[in-house]
C-alpha cells in the first residue's frame, strides 16, 4: 500500500527568538517551499511538520487489522449463512423424506386395517361355519348313533330270523321226509307243519277239550294261524268246529224285563265257521279240530 506524507502549515506571531534548548528537538521542521508570489501578512509566519511515520503505520495496522477483521466476520458470517442454508435445506430434505415416509407408513396402515377387517370377517364366516360343522357334526353323531343302534335292534332281530329260518329249514326238510312216512297218527292230516284230527261226532266245548287231551294234543289255537289257513273241505263245510282259546263270560237279558227274571252270565267260546271266528255257548255240541306237532324226530330216523 503506498504511503502519503501529509503537511500542515503552522503560523506563529513574531516574538524573541526562543532559547529554550527544547526547541531544537522538535520533529519539525521549516520546510522551504520555494518562491512565493505574495508576502506572508505582517506578524505571522507559516511552518509545515510532518505526521510520525509510527503513528502513521499503527493506523494502518490497524486500518488492516480492521479490514481482516471485517473479511474475517464476512467470511464466518457468510460461512454461518451458508451453513444454516445447508442446514436448512437438508432439514427441509429430511421434513420431506419424513412427510413421505409417513404417507407412506399411513398408506400401509390404511392397508394394514383393511386386511385386519377382511381378516376379522373371514375369521367371523369360518368361526360360523365352524358352529354350523360343530352342529352337523353333533347332529350326524347322534344321527349315527340312531342308527348303529337300529343296527344293533335290526341286527339282534336277523339273528332271530336267522335262527326261525334255520329252525323252518329243518322243519321243511323233516316235513319233506315226513312226506312219504307216518309223522301224523292215522286218521290225522299234516297240514303246514300242523297234525290235525277233524272230528265227524259233535261234542260241548269242555267234551271236545278233554277228547284232544286224551289224544295228547289240544284244541286247535286259532291265534297261531294266518286266517284261512286251515283245509279247504273244513273251510267248505260250513259247520261249526270248536276251537282252542280261553272262554269267557257273556251277559244275557231275559226278554221278560222284570225283578223275576234277572240278567244272566252265560259262558261262550270260539267256534270256526267259514274261516272264521264265533262265539257260541259252550254247553252247545259241535265238531271239533284238535291239533298237535307231527313226529318229524321219528321221521328223520326213517
Amino acid at each position: 500500500m503506498a504511503q502519503s506524507v501529509v503537511y500542515a502549515d503552522l503560523k506563529f506571531s513574531a516574538g524573541p527568538s526562543s532559547t529554550d534548548p527544547d526547541d531544537d528537538d522538535s520533529p519539525y521542521e521549516n520546510v522551504p517551499l520555494g518562491p512565493v508570489a505574495a508576502a506572508p501578512s505582517p506578524g505571522r509566519w507559516t511552518r509545515r511538520w510532518r505526521v510520525p511515520t509510527a503513528l502513521l503505520a499503527a493506523s494502518l495496522l490497524l486500518l488492516l487489522l480492521l479490514l481482516v477483521a471485517v473479511v474475517a466476520l464476512g467470511a464466518c458470517h457468510w460461512q454461518v449463512t451458508r451453513s444454516l442454508q445447508d442446514s436448512s435445506h437438508e432439514h427441509m430434505a429430511e421434513q420431506g423424506r419424513l412427510s413421505q415416509e409417513l404417507r407412506v407408513r399411513e398408506q400401509s396402515l390404511e392397508q394394514t386395517q383393511l386386511e385386519l377387517a377382511w381378516a376379522r370377517e373371514e375369521l367371523q364366516r369360518a368361526w360360523h361355519k365352524g358352529n354350523i360343522s360343530q352342529l352337523e357334526l353333533k347332529s350326524s353323531n347322534a344321527e349315527l348313533g340312531h342308527t348303529q343302534q337300529e343296527l344293533a335292534v335290526l341286527q339282534k332281530e336277523m339273528h332271530v330270523v336267522q335262527g326261525r329260518l334255520n329252525n323252518s329249514e329243518r322243519t321243511v326238510s323233516s316235513l319233506l321226509a315226513c312226506v312219504n312216512t307216518d309223522c301224523c297218527p292215522r286218521g290225522w292230516v299234516l297240514y303246514r307243519s300242523k297234525c290235525l284230527f277233524i272230528s265227524v261226532t259233535n261234542k260241548t266245548w269242555e267234551q271236545s277239550q278233554e277228547d284232544c287231551e286224551e289224544r295228547l294234543a289240544r284244541l286247535m289255537v286259532q291265534d297261531e294261524w294266518a286266517p284261512l289257513t286251515v283245509p279247504y273241505f273244513v273251510y267248505a263245510s260250513n259247520a261249526h268246529y270248536w276251537i282252542g282259546g280261553r272262554p269267557f263270560y257273556r251277559a244275557r237279558r231275559s226278554t221278560q224285563m222284570d225283578n223275576k227274571h234277572p240278567v244272566k252270565r252265560h259262558i261262550t267260546c270260539w267256534s270256526l265257521v267259514n274261516g272264521e271266528l264265533w262265539s257260541k255257548w259252550c254247553n252247545n255240541a259241535y265238531q271239533w279240530i284238535c291239533e298237535k306237532s307231527p313226529k318229524l324226530s321219528s321221521a328223520s330216523e326213517t
